[in-house]
């Protein structure tokens, strides 16, 4: 009659385990999708500024800030400069997530984009 017990348990303490572990991987998810929107606004930055110009990385890093709890960060071989209208510019975005309800360390992740200059 024990063993049904302890067998119920750990039924138990896996599917809550389980379920735990499902709704983690899915915040991290939804964390994970605003790469895109954050993108984005790297993108209309390098158009409207004519590249990642001083202005727009610190738009940028208060955008970051603001939106995104500090999560993501721009790194460029272009930072900091002014580029001519329709020259293409090279950044990555390095994303640090940190995973709820499990004690594991934090995943950082590194994008890749390229947007062009619209500033004559």
């Amino acid at each position: 009659m024990t063993e049904g017990a302890i067998w119920e348990f750990v039924k138990w303490f896996i599917g809550l385990l389980l379920l735990l572990m499902l709704i983690s991987v899915t915040i991290f998810f939804i964390e994970l999708e605003g790469v895109n929107s954050y993108k984005q606004q790297v993108n209309y930055q390098i158009e409207r500024k004519g590249g990642l110009t001083a202005d727009a990385v610190a738009y940028l890093d208060s955008y970051s800030k603001t939106y995104y709890k500090g999560r993501f960060t721009i790194e460029s071989d272009k930072l900091n400069e002014k580029v001519s209208y329709g020259e293409m510019v090279d950044y990555e975005i390095k994303g640090k997530f940190d995973i709820k309800i499990f004690p594991i360390p934090d995943v950082e992740l590194t994008f890749k984009g390229t947007g062009v200059s619209q500033v004559r």
